[in-house]
């Protein structure tokens, strides 16, 4: 068996929904997680989870560990930025993943299917594949030292693509995704495993619809026996998938107190433990509907400060080239 290990640093309060996102890792048993907290984590002791790893240090701690890996200044003043160091984790973590194959990353706002079995079912492995993943919210890398060093591959390329302008500036360049890191796997020619079996949920919109989807009345249930289902009425019946990992794109989803189920389900935007529902209750749960929260949301950013900023501007500008 590979051994692989996802880095997830978090900082700040902990959501409602942390728990629940770790029960999923938890039924991933082949898998092991390292999350970095600045939070207390003594009540999720509880889930008993043996391939869950914590480390609790401040953000200020891990900035100065990213900062020890390289010869020049870095910008790293949030948590956020941490987004565009993902694709760096396997160079700057590289003590924490001797003896690992394999090393990756994931989102927290996300519900995991089995991802040692995908991984199996499209041959992965066998394959040696360099990379799994496109998108931020999970992605799964060879640990070797030539993938390892694939993000500093860019250097002396345009823009986006070199490290030095990535890892020196406070803006934020999606670094971890496709106009970024696998466009550097693709100039090198190396072999990645490309498939969407996941479901990314377009957080514009009330009900549970995937991005380019015209409706979808679905919502997703979680059991230890069974892992992540996707539950949808199609032509008035009901149909079961099995996604790789279901993603909230920071949807704030309603959750009870935490406790260790054995079973859980997911409807906009309510988090529940218990079993499946009827197609009724479905129906009725899933419909969509004005998603003010979605529009709230939008109009605030649009009035941030560095939305007006020179330097973001001059920085959206040279994005796009």
């Amino acid at each position: 068996m590979k051994k692989i290990r996802l880095i997830i640093p978090y900082f700040g309060k902990l959501p409602k929904f942390f728990p629940y996102f770790l029960l999923t890792a938890k039924r991933n048993k082949k898998i092991d997680f390292l999350i970095y907290t600045d939070q207390n984590v003594d009540q999720l002791e509880i889930l008993n989870a043996e391939n869950i790893e914590f480390k609790t240090l401040s953000f200020d701690d891990l900035r100065k560990k990213v900062q020890s890996k390289f010869d020049f200044e870095i910008s790293l003043k949030t948590p956020y930025k941490l987004c565009d160091y993902k694709v760096a984790y396997g160079f700057i973590f590289e003590e924490e993943l001797k003896g690992y194959d394999y090393w990756g990353f994931c989102d927290t706002d996300v519900l995991l299917g089995d991802i040692y079995q995908f991984l199996e079912e499209h041959s992965f492995f066998e394959n040696d594949y360099a990379r799994y993943g496109l998108l931020g919210h999970l992605q799964i890398f060879k640990n070797s030292q030539e993938v390892n060093h694939v993000f500093m591959s860019g250097q002396g390329l345009n823009y986006r693509l070199d490290y030095h302008n990535v890892f020196t500036s406070e803006q934020n360049f999606i670094f971890d995704e496709a106009e970024g890191i696998q466009k550097l796997f693709e100039k090198l020619g190396l072999n990645q495993l490309q498939l969407t079996c996941y479901h990314d949920i377009d957080i514009r919109h009330f009900s549970f619809k995937r991005y380019n989807e015209k409706e979808a009345q679905r919502y997703y249930y979680w059991s230890e026996k069974n892992g992540l289902e996707s539950i949808e009425i199609k032509d008035k019946k009901l149909v079961v998938e099995h996604p790789l990992y279901a993603h909230f794109q920071k949807r704030t989803i309603e959750c009870p107190e935490f406790e260790v189920a054995d079973s859980f389900y997911v409807i906009p935007n309510q988090l529940v433990v218990g079993d499946k529902i009827s197609m009724q209750e479905i129906e009725e749960l899933t419909n969509n509907k004005f998603y003010w929260e979605y529009v709230k949301s939008t109009f605030l950013k649009k009035f941030k400060m560095e939305k007006w900023s020179l330097e973001f501007i001059r920085h959206k500008l040279r994005m796009k080239k």
